[in-house]
């Protein structure tokens, strides 16, 4: 990857797997057990092989675009702002 790509898009190398992410949602005091169920079943296929920021970063947009889940915008962006400060400690 290229040093712009890595400014754009962020390092494809680090990814999120499913154990960090739910370690990650089960901090964010705003998200209940349902909502975090939810938002496991939005990412299943993407935490399988693992979730890179580039790839977070999209499927947060949808979240955020999407008015039939019951996730607040304030709870969208804290879920956002989580995922990706874990991907930045790796």
């Amino acid at each position: 990857m290229t040093f712009l790509s890595d400014i754009l898009f962020g390092d494809d190398t680090k990814r999120i797997y499913r154990n960090e992410f739910n370690k990650a949602l089960g901090q964010i005091s705003d998200i209940s057990k349902e909502e975090r169920d939810y938002l496991n079943e939005v990412f299943k296929s993407d935490l399988a092989d693992g979730l890179t920021g580039h790839e977070l970063k999209q499927r947060i947009e949808k979240l955020r675009h999407n008015p039939n889940d019951s996730l607040e915008p304030h709870e969208v962006e804290q879920v956002r702002r989580k995922l990706l400060g874990e991907l930045n400690k790796n």
